[in-house]
């Protein structure tokens, strides 16, 4: 069995075992707050789009709300849409396995916005379609994309390896 001893500081006063319980936590607290304020930027337009089609891939619904939003934030600073939750699941459920590839990226219409030419595949099947991404809270997220054309990836393919372009 283990036994707990008396921590003595310094100068030979005893510390309660409290005191270093509440130091412990607060040191986590502290050292894991910019790591968490770190991860939920994407550097570049790319980035953005890896990361969230990788977490969506991964089954990971708090990553893909931090990477998912408007220029305002991320669903996941915001809560906005209300319903943010709910449309998490629905792209997780259709991205689940699939595996992303960034071709390239050219500015948007609307300003402070990028398109960004995205392969998503799974197995031998490939889809290309754009992916809309927003400067937010100082990096880049997902703003929009069509999920019907990224559910194309799910479908059995015509032959080995031919790509679609359903964003055509």
């Amino acid at each position: 069995m283990f036994t707990f001893r008396s921590v003595i500081a310094p100068g030979g006063v005893p510390v309660k075992r409290s005191a270093i319980c509440r130091f412990a936590f607060a040191a986590a607290v502290v050292c894991a707050a910019p790591l968490s304020a770190q991860s939920s930027l994407a550097a570049t337009p790319s980035n953005a789009v890896e990361e969230f089609i990788r977490a969506a891939a991964d089954s990971n619904l708090t990553r893909m709300a931090e990477l998912w939003g408007t220029s305002k934030g991320s669903a996941a600073k915001t809560s906005k849409p209300k319903d943010f939750g709910k449309r998490m699941i629905i792209m997780q459920a259709y991205l689940y396995g699939v595996d992303v590839r960034t071709l390239g990226e050219v500015p948007a219409a609307k300003s402070g916005r990028r398109l960004v030419t995205t392969e998503l595949s799974r197995g031998a099947c490939r889809v290309t379609l754009p992916f809309t991404t927003v400067r937010a809270d100082g990096g880049w997220i997902v703003n929009e994309f069509d999920l019907a054309a990224a559910a194309e990836v799910n479908k059995p393919c015509e032959g080995s390896g031919q790509a679609r372009n359903p964003g055509r």
